[in-house]
């Protein structure tokens, strides 16, 4: 389980942002959701819920995020502790840990500011998938599918699969993430999962979300589990990538803001796939890689805010010790 540590759990979307700690995957006798508007309090209680698992020597899941841990799971010790500050839990499941005075009126002023950045980053999230969506629609016309049909069995094929007479299960997970610095990618799952990988150089995704897609219910129907790594900026649409751990193979997309080179990997270039398009649909697309790209930097820059707002949360003080809260809390959720 511990590889699993290897993935992003949550991430910015045009949802808001999106966890996936909450997800039934990993419920747990105990469930525990803690706040605190403080950042670095969270992340040292998250630190010592970890360090006393390792003590113990049970595994576990830390629900990383973009720098920080959304909480962490662990089915050994039948546990679950997740981030419920500014995400929204159904709290009956959970019993909930506040690491801060009530009294926060120090922090409001800072707090509001963050908010309006997380609200102005979910409003260019979903501007660019809007244009994201448009320009999928516009490939899609001139997408020949029995090519890719035919290509989708034929990869198949070459990943050695057969019929194990079971049905697969499907783990989600992301691999990219929205940062301040751009679009975040983590590799680690494909080198440690992965001994080929097959990277599909596509620029909107049109014809590489077909294949993956096919790929990954040809897995699963086979009896094989598959990891579906989740695109921040479309949750619901299904996959982005996949790693089908069991036959160490996994495929990666390639696009604007995410490339990536693997040592094992084949590169298939998508426009094979694609019939001529119209000099007008072609117009088109170029503006509306600009305008994407414009709107994105809007993005970057909003989440540069919210880091800022974290840092500046982080300097104020509180009148408790926090250590001894820590530690006192901590015996709470190891209590049997």
């Amino acid at each position: 389980m511990m590889t699993s540590n290897c993935f992003y759990y949550g991430v910015y979307s045009p949802k808001g942002y999106y966890s996936l700690a909450s997800r039934p995957t990993f419920s747990a006798g105990r469930n525990f959701v803690v706040k605190s508007y403080r950042p670095s309090v969270k992340q040292k209680f998250f630190d010592k819920i970890k360090a006393e698992l390792d003590k113990r020597g049970h595994s576990y899941i830390d629900f990383r995020a973009d720098g920080k841990s959304d909480g962490v799971f662990s089915k050994d010790a039948d546990l679950r502790v997740i981030d419920g500050t500014y995400c929204t839990f159904d709290e009956t499941d959970f019993s909930v840990i506040c690491l801060d005075d009530d009294e926060i009126a120090e922090a409001e002023p800072c707090l509001k500011v963050r908010d309006e950045a997380v609200q102005r980053t979910k409003r260019f999230l979903s501007a660019c998938r809007c244009i994201s969506n448009d320009m999928l629609r516009l490939e899609a016309a001139n997408i020949d599918l029995a090519k890719i049909n035919r290509f989708s069995s034929r990869l198949w094929s070459s990943t050695g699969g057969s019929l194990t007479g079971a049905v697969g299960t499907e783990h989600k997970r992301f691999v990219t993430c929205f940062t301040s610095d751009g679009v975040e990618l983590n590799m680690e799952a494909f080198d440690i999962y992965c001994d080929n990988v097959t990277v599909l150089c596509d620029k909107t995704g049109a014809c590489a979300g077909r294949i993956v897609d096919r790929v990954r219910r040809y897995a699963l129907s086979a009896g094989y589990d598959v990891i579906s790594c989740l695109c921040p900026l479309n949750v619901d649409s299904g996959a982005e990538h996949i790693i089908i751990p069991e036959l160490k193979y996994g495929i990666f997309v390639n696009k604007h803001f995410h490339k990536a080179d693997f040592h094992n990997c084949r590169k298939v270039f998508t426009g094979r796939f694609m019939m001529v398009g119209g000099a007008e649909n072609k117009n088109r697309m170029d503006f509306s890689f600009k305008a994407y790209k414009r709107l994105m930097q809007e993005v970057f820059s909003s989440l540069e805010i919210v880091e800022f707002c974290d840092s500046e949360l982080d300097k104020i003080t509180n009148i408790n010790n926090d250590n001894e809260k820590i530690g006192k809390t901590l015996q709470k959720v190891f209590s049997p």
